[in-house]
C-alpha cells in the first residue's frame, strides 16, 4: 500500500510540475488558511518565506507590561517584530480620522503633487462638527496643498477631494483603500469614507491599524507630512481670489505640547476623534537605539488620558 501512494504522489508530480520558489506568486489571500507556499521538484523542495514573516503576530492579549484603560491598545517593535502589548487588537472599532493614513497612502502611491483639483459639489461635507478646510465648488487647489490639509489638519473636505480626484468618485476611491488594505493583511478592516466620519460599516482594528503604519513608514513622503507642526494651505476661490488658511498638526507630540518618555522619538502619525471612536492615535516612534515601534490606541475617553496612556506605552521601548 505505501509503495502505491509513493508512485501515485510521484506521478501527481510528474504531471503537475511545480514552478521554482522564485516564480511563486506571494500574495496575500483573505480567505487562505496556509502561512506559507510549498513547491516539490524531482529533486528539490523548497519553502517561500511566509506573509507575516517581517510582521508582528498578535493572537490575543499581552496586558503584562502596561494598565490601560481605552478599549484597544497595542506597541509593536517593527524591528523585531515583536508585539510588547495588546489589548483588545483584533476587536473592530471605529478609526475616525486615523483613516486619513490609507488615504495619503493611496494619494502619494497615485496621485501627482503639482495637479491641480477643482472641487466638486461631491466632495462637500455636511456632517455638523467635521473638521473642514471650508472648500467650496468650484475652488482650485494644489493636490499637494489637499494631501497637507487632509493630513495636519486632518480635513475631512480635502480628503473627500483626494478621493474624487484618484479615485473618479468617493465610492471608487473607496474600492481601492479596501483593496490595498487586503494587500497589507488587513482582514478586519473595511472603509467606507476616505475621512473617517462615522458609518457603522467603516472600521478597522489596531492590529490592522499597525499594518497600515507599518506600510507608511515605508514612504519618506509620509514621515515629512506627519511631522508638519503646521502649514499654510492656499488655492484660489470660484472667483479666482486668492485664499490662505493656515493649519496647525493636531497631534501633541508633534506640536510640542507633549513630551515622550526620554530617549523616545515620535517620528510621526494621526489622531482621530468622533463621539463614536472616541479618542484615538496612531504612532511611529524610535528609541534611543534607533529601533522602529508602532503605537495604537483606540476609544480612550478623552485627549488627556490618550496621551497620558500613549506615553505608558511608548515607556516600554526603553
Amino acid at each position: 500500500m505505501k509503495k502505491v501512494w509513493m508512485l501515485s504522489f510521484a506521478v501527481a508530480i510528474l504531471l503537475c510540475g511545480c514552478r521554482k520558489t522564485d516564480d511563486v506568486m506571494k500574495i496575500y489571500d483573505a480567505s487562505s488558511q496556509q502561512s506559507e507556499f510549498s513547491c516539490f521538484e524531482a529533486t528539490d523542495f523548497s519553502v517561500a518565506s511566509s506573509f507575516a514573516s517581517k510582521l508582528c503576530v498578535v493572537s490575543g492579549d499581552n496586558l503584562a507590561s502596561a494598565s490601560i484603560t481605552a478599549e484597544a491598545a497595542s506597541i509593536y517593535n517593527i524591528s523585531e517584530q515583536k508585539n510588547l502589548y495588546a489589548k483588545n487588537v483584533h476587536e473592530r472599532m471605529n478609526p475616525a480620522s486615523i483613516t486619513k493614513v490609507m488615504t495619503i497612502l493611496l494619494a502619494l502611491e497615485y496621485g501627482n503633487m503639482n495637479d491641480v483639483v477643482t472641487i466638486t459639489e461631491e466632495a462637500m461635507i455636511s456632517e455638523s462638527g467635521a473638521t473642514l478646510l471650508d472648500l467650496h465648488p468650484g475652488d482650485q487647489i494644489t493636490f499637494e496643498n489637499l494631501v497637507k490639509a487632509t493630513l495636519v489638519k486632518s480635513a475631512n473636505d480635502a480628503a473627500t477631494a483626494i478621493a474624487i480626484h484618484i479615485g473618479e468618485s468617493e465610492e471608487g476611491f473607496v474600492d481601492m483603500m479596501n483593496k490595498k488594505a487586503l494587500e497589507l493583511g488587513a482582514t478586519n478592516t473595511h472603509f467606507s469614507n476616505p475621512h473617517g466620519l462615522t458609518d457603522e460599516d467603516h472600521y478597522t482594528t489596531a492590529y490592522d491599524l499597525y499594518l497600515i503604519l507599518n506600510e507608511a513608514s515605508n514612504h519618506p513622503e509620509i514621515m515629512d507630512l506627519m511631522q508638519l507642526k503646521d502649514a499654510e494651505i492656499v488655492y484660489m476661490d470660484e472667483a479666482g481670489n486668492p485664499k490662505s488658511v493656515h493649519v496647525t498638526n493636531s497631534n501633541r507630540y508633534i506640536s510640542g505640547s507633549v513630551e515622550p518618555p526620554e530617549g523616545v522619538v515620535v517620528v510621526g502619525g494621526k489622531t482621530g476623534t468622533t463621539n463614536a471612536a472616541g479618542s484615538c492615535l496612531a504612532l511611529l516612534s524610535k528609541n534611543a537605539a534607533g529601533k522602529w515601534f508602532c503605537s495604537v490606541i483606540l476609544k480612550a475617553d478623552g485627549s488627556d488620558t490618550l496621551f497620558r496612556e500613549m506615553n505608558i506605552l511608548l515607556g516600554l521601548e526603553n
